[in-house]
């Protein structure tokens, strides 16, 4: 296995952080059972979870470690592998989920969807030319 890949923590197979969930349990200030997995894997015992599309962003993937420091961690093994495993695909300098972000905020639409694609987000005209935005015809020189 490349440094790049993670693996389910149920079923064993290979995880795209596309797909994939962070699910822990709490129990007041105490919290358990850190797992990677699919979404279809998530322990039914599991009381949080976080897509790993997100966990990926550096942002995220920093306050959800600066959170887990004032926290009681009834077995930190898992957590510190979690931490460990997702740490390649954080501080990588081509980050493709960041990447994806960016490009996907400046369409209003979720990562890695492609603009025009997602019924739910229309790209039409009346959609993307607001009030106060220049009409194409306005751009060009003439």
């Amino acid at each position: 296995m490349s440094e790049y890949d993670l693996v389910c923590d149920v079923c064993t197979k290979p995880l795209e952080p596309t797909d994939g969930v962070l699910s822990w349990s709490t129990d007041g200030a105490t919290e358990s059972g850190f797992r990677l997995g699919h979404t279809a894997c998530v322990p039914p015992e599991a009381t949080e979870r976080l897509e790993l599309r997100r966990l990926v962003l550096p942002n995220e993937y920093l306050g959800f470690v600066a959170e887990r420091l004032g926290r009681q961690i009834a077995d930190p093994e898992p957590l510190r592998a979690i931490v460990w495993a997702l740490a390649p695909f954080v501080m990588r300098h081509d980050n493709p989920a960041e990447m994806d972000t960016l490009r996907a905020a400046s369409f209003g639409a979720r990562p890695g969807v492609k603009p025009g694609s997602d019924a739910a987000t229309p790209h039409d005209r009346a959609t993307t030319e607001r009030p106060g935005k220049l009409t194409r015809e306005s751009h060009s020189a003439k």
